[in-house]
């Protein structure tokens, strides 16, 4: 079994500034450019591009505090609050076992704080859906009566088919 001569294959060397680095600076910005990169550098004179100055603030409102939370979550905001622990897993830790050694009563006004947030945030959502629906339902007024429109402007009613009145099963002895 012979072996064939392998062809090599041909590899281009790395283009090198005149000092042997793989590197050059730009003669019009000074930045130190990779030499492959050169010919796609443009300098910062000519890419800036000045951005009109916003003078409004969009105001961001907080949604956040008023998403629903469990009470479990209520009794640990509180909890932390007043913990002495240093570490948050052990905060954590005996948060969890006094939740736990709680009796209902003990958990009533916390379970009244997160029914509060909750109904608060539900008909925000509920509101937040009325109005998308109120601005939808004007466009869409007609669409029921769209495909029962023929060429002739003419109303065709869409129940009139009737399997009788194409062919019987006679045909199928």
């Amino acid at each position: 079994m012979a072996y064939q001569s392998r062809t090599r294959k041909r590899v281009n060397a790395l283009r090198r500034a005149p000092d042997g680095s793989a590197f050059q600076t730009c003669g019009s910005c000074g930045v130190s450019i990779a030499i492959a990169l050169a010919d796609m550098h443009e300098c910062e004179s000519k890419r800036d591009v000045k951005k009109p100055k916003v003078e409004f603030q969009i105001e961001v409102e907080q949604r956040f505090q008023n998403e629903p939370r469990s009470e479990f979550r209520f009794f640990m905001e509180s909890f932390v609050k007043n913990c002495d622990a240093k570490s948050y897993i052990e905060i954590d830790r005996k948060g969890f076992e006094t939740w736990k050694n709680m009796s209902s009563e003990e958990r009533l006004p916390y379970v009244v704080q997160a029914k509060l947030v909750n109904n608060a945030y539900y008909e925000k959502l509920l509101k937040e859906s009325e109005d998308q629906m109120s601005s939808c339902v004007d466009e869409e007024v007609n669409s029921a009566e769209v495909g029962k429109i023929d060429k002739n402007d003419r109303f065709y009613n869409d129940d009139s088919y009737d399997s009788d009145s194409y062919g019987s099963d006679s045909y199928f002895y």
